[in-house]
């Protein structure tokens, strides 16, 4: 080895050679260590003198392949200086298995195998989980493992997860730590649970793009690429990268808020802005920016975004840097910040909340004298549009006072048109100043053609000190006026000046005065200052902007200013600051809506209150004009006519008059209507849930035996003393009190709101409370109801049917029972109570959310209005439509009432499918009372009509055949008191049939068929028989005057009479009864007497030509 000259090392693993590895050689010429991982950085630079000391040769095929700037570089031909260690170590190997992001689910086993370049002793490995170390954890299954240095070229580590957690999700790290510095490689981990979820597919639109988010497993990042745009170029002037918005699935299957910071604004005004943004300024192309985004903002009131206003505020805040540079940088700073008070309020505020964007715009404005005003320089003047600027430089020695007007020109709009609202372009805000303090007036300003909005005058005082003489500098004074108080937006309430509860808001234009240069503190005098605002306004608060409360927000502040005077338009204040100062009133609509305007609601708001009208008032006419052939009791028709009405009044008068705040008498009224019948709809909502609660509890009451006594009947007044007297009692009381807490300067017609706490919010509660107690008890009850308990047993049995001549009455209508027994309550004829309870509990909850909707779509502001407004729509129709449907299309009676106006229907229909249609001078019989199996088959479905659960009515002429043919030999005879009394206590019986309806004389020939039929045909028994008992008793029937008192709520005197109990029992004595009636029509005629007495010539004789059979046959 001495004596070897050439050496050849090239093809093995290793990136460095240590000092003196050649030492044993001494004859070595030549040598070649080329490597594939050779690192020439300071652990090499000893080759250099060596092999100059040494008179040795490197190979050139020994080439540097680490660092990257010496990649492919000889290392002979390297200086020493640039063999160096600095900066993060460039490893040739660093290899993290595995690589990529791994999604595992809890209790796998998931091995990582770190290998790194072993560069000297120093060299480590390192794991971290989310930046926090990795310690060994048997008990958790952390396992990790001790590094290997393999030929000292390679250090591997490994770390084990044997049993993971949901604990081991986010980042795993692993760091090599060297001498020279450390690097380090991650890779995510994911671990789902076993019942992993998943986020919903949602569509996300806002001012970056439209983004589908897929359906995506709970704990993992979905991204979406943003939107490209064909002339989209990154910052650096290449193309842009295709970028991404990525979204996170949170574990419990929520999406979490994206990130789309990288995708490019949607709208083109937005994306100049933020354009700007990312320009570099300087000295030489401000002023040339600062004139193209002027350009922009001059459309400030199409602004649509809020991160329009933050962007152009960031702008300003860049510019206010170079006006001591540059003087015309500060018109044109002005008139942007003018713009800007165009923009929408709503945008402004979330603009402030989101980044102080408008405090940002007052402070750079109050900075303009301060960086602009000179020796060279002592007055500067701006105006525009919303913003007027004065500055000086003042000789405090010197200085008297100042006075200052700030006035715009009159308009020529018509009378009435109020100087406050959004001047045209050319009518711009000035400042004229004085010096000392003249007498100045806002009612009387002497420039001819213009009209004065504020004015302020600065005490003499101004810069005395009231420590010991010090000799002032020349002072900078500032005055700067806002037509208004946009630009200082409330985003809390930390004063209650301007909260939302109180409805204050900055009444007038918004005055700042300061100082620069010259210390001044507490004044010895106050600041005056009058401010003109658009009409009287109540509750005014003299107050000033301090930028410091609510964590730098801002808000309003009154210590210091009190009011000093006031005048019909103009306010006067006095203040001990130089700030800037306002008067805060309750005012609606100030400053862009004229006093008297008339706000219109959103148009889905007409519409959709119009359907529900036109549904209600549809359902009331249904059942007035149908009032005698609609299956409903008297208290639930009564109930259900003032329900609708009530509604409709709330929708009609809010939909009208809710905004009519410009004319206070009609604003009042509207006020107390709604008031009104806000209040009585939920009473009467109330009611008809007790009644049904009643109905739903009854129980036959025993009875003495014997005992036929008629209870008295309960009159429906008690129910609108309830419902439409308690109403007018609180609305009369709160009126009377003081009419003004109807309106009284609010954005809406509605009451005040600590008046309405009392009288509206108090008693809905105790409604409410009332009510949904009634619900969960008829709740409760109709669920324990056993079904056995559907057809009530009767007392004693079933007469069959007998004469009717003691059932007959003046009018000439029958009614006739065939049962006696307990009395059950007077219902609905159609709907069981189970469909009634529910029917009455979701017009209850739509009518609520009405009028929540409602109050919200009227109460908030911009974004949330109009999506209450589409809300108050879509509950307006469907309580409207569920209304009409339940009542009117799903009732058989009623549509039966719609097709007997048309004759052709009318014609094209069987009898049966009119079971409400009564003759006048006819008869109907009711047989049996089923109360609540008869209904739940009745609203079943609409073919129900020719079943046996039918409607048991039978026609006069049915009931003469009875009479001449179906009277059993040994029926008992009734008294002709008791069938007065049955007459009496029918309802139907009892209602004013106005004249006979046409369909009965169409069926004429049909009649006298039947009735003939008996007589010349025998075969034609089973016809008649047959017809009678398909006529189960299903529906409710008048009750005799046998039956005892009923404890039913709301009942008005009318019972009715239970069913037969069942269809079997009918059947039992069916052949009975047919041989009776056969008997009887061979031994009687058919205009025979009855049992009761002979009607032969009378006026109820039953015959061809008289009485029953005339009436039918010849009308």
């Amino acid at each position: 080895l001495p004596l070897l000259s050439r050496r050849n090392m090239s093809g093995n693993i290793f990136s460095s050679l240590p000092p003196g590895v050649f030492d044993e050689l001494p004859s070595l010429k030549v040598v070649d260590f080329a490597t594939e991982y050779l690192t020439c950085d300071c652990n090499l630079r000893w080759v250099l003198p060596w092999a100059r000391n040494r008179s040795a040769q490197i190979s050139e095929r020994t080439v540097c392949v680490y660092p990257r700037h010496l990649h492919a570089f000889a290392l002979r031909g390297a200086r020493q200086s640039q063999l160096r260690c600095a900066g993060t170590p460039e490893l040739h190997t660093h290899h993290l298995i595995p690589s990529l992001r791994q999604v595992v689910f809890q209790g796998d086993r998931l091995p990582f195998q770190c290998t790194a370049t072993y560069l000297d002793n120093s060299t480590q490995i390192r794991w971290y989980h989310n930046r926090e170390p990795v310690e060994e954890d048997e008990r958790t299954g952390v396992i990790v493992e001790e590094s290997l240095v393999h030929d000292c070229t390679f250090i591997t580590s490994e770390l084990i997860l044997s049993n993971i957690h949901v604990s081991a999700n986010g980042e795993w790290e692993c760091a090599v730590s060297t001498s020279q510095g450390n690097v380090s490689k991650k890779v995510e981990i994911v671990v789902l649970e076993t019942s992993a979820s998943y986020c919903p597919a949602e569509r996300v639109t806002n001012n970056r793009g439209d983004f589908r988010w897929p359906r995506t497993l709970a704990g993992i990042t979905a991204f979406q690429p943003c939107l490209q745009f064909p002339f989209a170029v990154g910052t650096g002037g290449g193309a842009r990268a295709e970028e991404q918005a990525w979204r996170r699935c949170d574990r419990s299957g929520r999406w979490e808020d994206g990130n789309y910071s990288h995708c490019l604004y949607t709208n083109d005004i937005t994306r100049v802005l933020y354009t700007f943004v990312l320009m570099p300024i300087n000295a030489s192309n401000a002023l040339t920016l600062a004139h193209q985004l002027r350009v922009y903002t001059a459309e400030a009131a199409n602004f649509s975004d809020m991160v329009d206003v933050l962007y152009v505020a960031q702008m300003i805040e860049k510019f206010i840097g170079y006006v001591d540079q540059i003087k015309q940088l500060t018109d044109v700073i002005v008139e942007m910040a003018s713009n800007i008070m165009l923009v929408d309020d709503h945008i402004l505020w979330m603009s402030q909340k989101e980044e102080r964007a408008c405090t940002s715009i007052v402070r750079s404005l109050e900075k303009l004298a301060a960086r602009t005003l000179s020796s060279n320089s002592q007055h500067l003047a701006v105006n525009s549009r919303n913003i007027a600027f004065e500055a000086y430089v003042v000789k405090p020695e010197s200085y008297v006072g100042l006075s200052c007007v700030a006035f715009q020109r009159r308009d020529r709009a018509p009378a009435g048109h109020p100087p406050s609202a959004e001047p045209v372009p050319d009518q711009q805000l000035r400042l004229r100043c004085t010096t000392g303090r003249p007498n100045i007036s806002l009612t009387s300003f002497h420039i001819k053609n213009s009209i004065a909005l504020a004015s302020v005058q600065l005490p003499p005082s101004l810069f005395a000190s009231p420590g010991p003489a010090v000799p002032l500098t020349d002072c900078k004074l500032q005055l700067l006026v806002f037509r208004n108080g946009k630009l200082f937006c409330s985003t809390g309430n930390s004063s209650r000046l301007a909260d939302d509860g109180k409805r204050r808001s900055v009444a007038t234009p918004v005055v700042y005065t300061g100082t620069y240069g010259c210390g001044v503190g507490n004044l010895s005098e106050p600041v005056a200052v009058s401010l003109r605002h658009p009409g009287e306004g109540v509750d005014p608060v003299a107050a000033y902007w301090n930028f410091e409360v609510l964590g730098g927000m801002g808000g309003w502040s009154a210590e210091g200013c009190q009011l000093a005077a006031r005048e019909p338009n103009v306010t006067s204040l006095h203040c001990g600051h130089l700030s800037n100062v306002a008067v805060l009133m309750e005012l609606s609509g100030f400053p862009s809506e004229a006093r008297g305007a008339v706000e219109v609601l959103h148009p889905a708001m007409y519409t959709c209150t119009a359907v529900l009208l036109l549904c209600l008032f549809t359902t009331i006419i249904t059942y007035i004009v149908n009032h005698g052939t609609i299956l409903i009791p008297r208290k639930g028709w009564h109930m259900l006519l003032n329900l609708c009405f009530h509604i409709a009044m709330t929708a009609a008068v809010f939909a009208g008059g809710i905004t009519l705040t410009g004319y206070l008498i009609v604003c009042q009224a509207v006020g107390i209507i709604l008031h009104y019948s806000s209040l009585s709809t939920l009473l009467w909502m109330a009611v008809k849930a007790r009644v049904l609660y009643k109905e739903v509890t009854w129980k036959a009451p025993r009875q003495p035996e014997g005992d036929t006594s008629q209870p008295a009947p309960r009159p429906m007044l008690r129910f609108y003393l309830v419902a439409g007297g308690i109403p007018l009692i609180i609305c009369g009381v709160t009126a009377a009190v003081n009419i003004h807490n109807y309106h009284d300067n609010n954005p809406y017609c509605w009451l005040v709101w600590r008046p309405s706490l009392g009288a509206f919010y108090v008693p809905v509660a105790f409604i409410l409370l009332v009510t949904w107690i009634y619900f969960l008890c008829a709740g409760l009850s109709l669920q324990c109801r056993p079904h056995g308990k559907d057809v009530p047993k009767p007392l004693e049995p079933l007469p069959r049917l007998g004469g009717a001549g003691g059932l007959l009455s003046d009018s000439g209508s029958i009614s006739v029972t065939l049962t006696s027994g307990p009395p059950c309550p007077e219902a609905d004829g159609v709907h069981s109570l189970q469909v009634q309870f529910w029917a009455l509990v979701t017009t209850h909850a739509l009518y609520l959310a009405l009028w929540a909707f409602g109050a919200m779509a009227v109460s908030q502001r911009w974004y949330l209005n109009m999506v209450f407004s589409c809300l108050y729509g879509i509950t307006a129709v469907a309580l409207g439509l569920f209304i009409f449907i339940h009542h009117c299309v799903r009732r058989r009676d009623v549509l039966s009432s719609w097709f007997s106006c048309c004759p052709s229907s009318r014609n094209a229909l069987p009898m049966q499918a009119y079971p409400g249609l009564v003759p006048e001078g006819g008869s109907q019989v009711f047989i049996g009372c089923d109360p609540e199996g008869a209904r739940s088959a009745a609203s079943s479905s609409p073919s129900s009509a020719s079943s046996a659960a039918g409607h048991c009515k039978l026609t006069n002429l049915q009931v003469a055949q009875g009479h001449a043919d179906a009277r059993p030999a040994a029926s008992p005879e009734l008294e002709p008191s008791e069938g007065k009394a049955r007459h009496a206590s029918n309802v139907h019986g009892r209602r004013n049939h106005r004249g006979r309806s046409k369909q009965c004389r169409d069926g004429k020939h049909q009649r006298l068929k039947m009735l003939r039929g008996p007589s010349e045909h025998p075969s034609s028994e089973s016809l008649h028989n047959s017809h009678s008992e398909s006529c189960h008793s299903a529906r409710r029937a008048p009750q005799d005057t046998e039956t005892g008192h009923s404890h039913s709520e709301g009942s008005d005197g009318g019972r009715r009479a239970p069913g037969l109990a069942e269809a079997s029992r009918r059947s039992a004595s069916r052949d009975t009864l047919r041989a009776a009636d056969d008997a009887k029509r061979r031994s009687c005629p058919l205009h025979g007497a009855s049992h009761n007495g002979g009607l032969r010539g009378s006026k109820y004789d039953i015959s061809l030509g008289s009485g029953l059979w005339k009436s039918e046959t010849t009308v």
